[in-house]
């Protein structure tokens, strides 16, 4: 039960994580359609209680909510321009997205409901037109989860508007809804409690107590290797892809501070923990409009602003998804300064450890070292001459010294 709990909570936080990217007003144009904040996580709950009436066992159910989170996860790659005019949006986005889960825990069946989250009865309005008895009663319920929590408005609904979608799922049934998946839902739909569910900021601990009972689970807990690795590098795909200048940065920082820290003479586990925490340091990037990561020029003060959130972004998330506390501020402290002018926290010398240091050392020279809109890559040992200007001031002496000997 436990182990369950835990998968879910990380899952909905990386879900926040892709509702952050897919809210763009870039995506929006090129789909035609407003996604919404906390569509992930309101597909999940809705996919889950729609299986609850369907009778599908707990293991099921966990299954159901898991793929409702990541049902968007093949769109995140397809950004922007990219959109427009693409008839075969949906159908790459289910295929990718089928593709990248299926190295997840009960990938299978995770797979095959997200592959066929955009099938309907009819043909017509089918993204991959496959046989019916290949779409799975998963997929059928993510199909109407999504649906629905799309026409949903981000604000308290009326009853009318409540029985105006009842109203509108009974006339799809058949056409855009699978007639078992739209009477099951038709049954949920008649408890006020799950309008009004939806809508709270808490819907993880609602749909954990739905699950499980009511319980407390520990804030943080230690990192799992093998899944959290996998998750990691998934993400830090993601993040790399939502602009065309960062196709390596999140591993090329994780690849460079784990030398570093190696340098320092770190421990196996040591080495583990700061990588995964550079796989996902900009895990918070996902928030930013691309056409500000690829702005050709200089960012001016608003869009500048917005940049500097990601950081918080990526603590809030990460501590969230309940890694542990030392892996969230390596990961989440890059732009700190030992002059306390950093951000988005403005924490000074004595509040950062060595991981976040050196993070914040990798951080600069991977970007150094990478093409950007405004300028060409740096060789290594410009890039070492450009960050020793910050060197005792803003960045740690020592360790500066260390990068000089591990990466010059």
């Amino acid at each position: 039960m436990f182990e369950d709990a835990f998968y879910i909570r990380q899952m909905w936080s990386f879900s926040r994580a892709l509702d952050l990217a897919l809210v763009d007003e870039e995506v929006e144009r090129g789909l035609q359609i407003s996604l919404g904040e906390r569509h992930g996580e309101r597909v999940a709950y809705i996919a889950m209680r729609v299986g609850r009436i369907l009778g599908l066992n707990k293991e099921s159910l966990v299954h159901v909510t898991v793929a409702g989170l990541l049902h968007d996860i093949g769109a995140v790659g397809y950004m922007g321009e990219e959109y427009n005019g693409d008839q075969h949006i949906f159908e790459r986005h289910c295929l990718t997205g089928a593709s990248i889960v299926e190295r997840f825990p009960a990938g299978r069946i995770l797979a095959q409901a997200i592959k066929y989250h955009h099938e309907t009865p009819d043909p017509l309005y089918c993204a991959l037109r496959a046989p019916v008895e290949d779409v799975t009663l998963m997929a059928r319920i993510l199909s109407l989860a999504d649906r629905v929590d799309l026409r949903l408005k981000r604000r308290l609904s009326s009853r009318r508007e409540r029985d105006g979608i009842i109203e509108w799922v009974t006339k799809e049934t058949g056409i855009l809804f699978y007639p078992e998946v739209a009477d099951a839902f038709k049954q949920v739909a008649q408890k006020e409690a799950f309008w009004l569910d939806i809508e709270q900021p808490d819907l993880l601990q609602i749909a954990l107590g739905l699950l499980y009972g009511q319980w407390q689970m520990p804030a943080t807990r230690e990192l799992e290797i093998g899944f959290t690795d996998d998750l990691a590098a998934t993400f830090a795909d993601l993040i790399d892809q939502k602009s065309k200048f960062t196709a390596r940065h999140s591993r090329s920082v994780a690849e460079t501070v784990k030398r570093l820290a190696r340098g320092k003479g770190w421990g196996d586990d040591g080495l583990h923990e700061i990588y995964v925490a550079g796989l996902l340091h900009d895990l918070g990037k996902l928030s930013i409009p691309r056409k500000i990561l690829d702005k050709p020029g200089p960012l001016d003060p608003a869009e500048f602003e917005i940049i500097r959130t990601h950081t918080y972004y990526t603590h809030r998330l990460l501590s969230e998804a309940g890694f542990p506390t030392r892996m969230v501020e390596w990961a989440a402290h890059h732009h700190e300064c030992l002059d306390g002018k950093g951000y988005p926290f403005a924490l000074g010398e004595k509040d950062l450890d060595e991981g976040a240091r050196l993070m914040a050392i990798a951080d600069i020279f991977a970007a150094l070292t990478e093409d950007r809109p405004y300028r060409l890559a740096m060789s290594s040992g410009e890039a070492l001459a450009l960050i020793e200007r910050g060197a005792g001031t803003k960045l740690d002496k020592s360790l500066f010294d260390l990068a000089k000997r591990v990466l010059g």
